[in-house]
């Protein structure tokens, strides 16, 4: 059942720095932060080009292509409002598509014996998709959130813990999704912790 606060999504366009809202939300896309830290991982590599692009494309299609494919299937059937489905129950269908693509993909990469960092990174995703999954069951937890610290705790401690300098972009992100009516402040600011405190613990354990 649709609640009262996600009837009224999206937010009003007249809102002071709604539009603002909108490009911070954009920039900080997990469609465009997962390949981006894929891709910087891979980059440190030392593989050959052709081998870097071929994970690539397999990861595309894992954490941007078929996520994208499915939410734009259910805004053509009038499912949801938006590409980021702010409707809480309609999210289910495509995080359990989302987890099994990157189960799916992990397995590829694991058998084609890509980069340890690369094929972990990609567990951590299907793991941390599930739990919010289950979550989402319950309450609205901000994927944009996790998505943000979950790559950031990555890159710092797998590349750099320089990266870690990142994290500081949480409250702008904070206020681009409460601003667009998208979640709350507790609702962000969970999602951050669950989002690093996960990758962590499982970067620890794995690698």
């Amino acid at each position: 059942m649709v609640t009262a606060r996600e009837a009224t999504l999206p937010a009003d366009s007249q809102l002071p720095g709604f539009r603002l809202a909108k490009i911070i939300s954009a920039i900080f896309h997990p469609f465009i932060l997962a390949p981006l830290t894929f891709a910087f991982l891979l980059y440190q590599t030392t593989l050959a080009l052709e081998w870097k692009l071929y994970y690539m494309f397999l990861i595309l299609l894992a954490v941007d292509i078929i996520p994208f494919i499915t939410v734009y299937a259910l805004k053509r059937q009038g499912k949801t409002s938006s590409l980021d489905v702010p409707e809480r129950q309609r999210r289910l269908q495509p995080f359990l598509i989302s987890v099994s693509g990157y189960l799916l993909s992990w397995l590829i990469l694991k058998w084609l014996k890509a980069p340890d960092q690369v094929v972990v990174l990609m567990w951590i995703y299907a793991i941390n998709t599930l739990i919010a999954t289950v979550i989402t069951f319950y309450w609205k937890i901000s994927i944009h959130g996790m998505a943000f610290s979950g790559p950031v705790a990555a890159l710092g401690w797998l590349v750099n813990p320089h990266f870690l300098w990142l994290l500081l972009a949480l409250p702008l992100i904070g206020f681009a999704r409460v601003r667009l009516r998208a979640h709350s402040w507790a609702q962000v600011i969970v999602g951050f912790i669950l989002g690093f405190l996960l990758t962590i613990s499982q970067m620890r354990i794995l690698l």
